[in-house]
């Protein structure tokens, strides 16, 4: 949503030329003014994460889980034949395809370190804390009601001016009449 200051004593300046007394105009511009500050910006947002940053982590975490899905577990391994048995039946070019203590150990590493750039992320719960698309629909519905009423008051405003102006020349050229 675009934020747009108001020019506050330009609005005021408009309302007193439709014939609302400036204290009402200040009071209603006021409101205004207040319901505005009230709005999550784009700017307010910018510094957290979005849907798609926890969807490509998503993405990256569910590629790193398969890849650890390949390695072996101990209790696999051990259906398996020794190491003294792997050097007889295995040359060491055979041995170059298995991963090593040192690349378990790279992997764990890089998860860790992936587990901890998580922690940067927004959780369900505190998203929960933040305006949805659907909030700002209400709001935005909100406001047009609100805008809608302060046009009824207005005109209704306007229109009781204008008959107090017309009663009061019918009794002014009516006083005149009797002088």
């Amino acid at each position: 949503m675009s934020y747009y200051p108001i020019d506050t004593h330009a609005t005021v300046r408009e309302f007193e030329a439709a014939g609302i007394e400036t204290k009402q105009a200040e009071a209603i511009v006021k409101a205004m003014s207040w319901s505005r500050n009230d709005l999550v910006t784009k700017t307010d947002l910018a510094g957290f994460a979005k849907k798609e940053d926890l969807e490509e982590l998503k993405s990256r975490l569910d590629s790193i889980s398969a890849k650890m899905e390949r390695f072996a577990t101990k209790a696999y391994l051990e259906k398996f034949a020794t190491k003294e048995d792997l050097e007889r039946f295995a040359t060491r070019e055979d041995l170059k395809r298995f991963a090593t203590k040192e690349d378990l150990e790279e992997l764990k590493s890089r998860v860790d370190s992936l587990s901890a750039k998580m922690e940067l992320f927004v959780t369900k719960e505190e998203s929960k804390r933040f305006a949805t698309k659907e909030d700002l629909v209400v709001i935005r519905a909100e406001m047009a009601a609100m805008k809608s009423d302060l046009e009824k008051q207005i005109s209704s405003a306007v229109n009781k001016m204008m008959i107090c102006m017309i009663t009061m020349s019918a009794l002014i050229v009516g006083m005149m009449k009797y002088l």
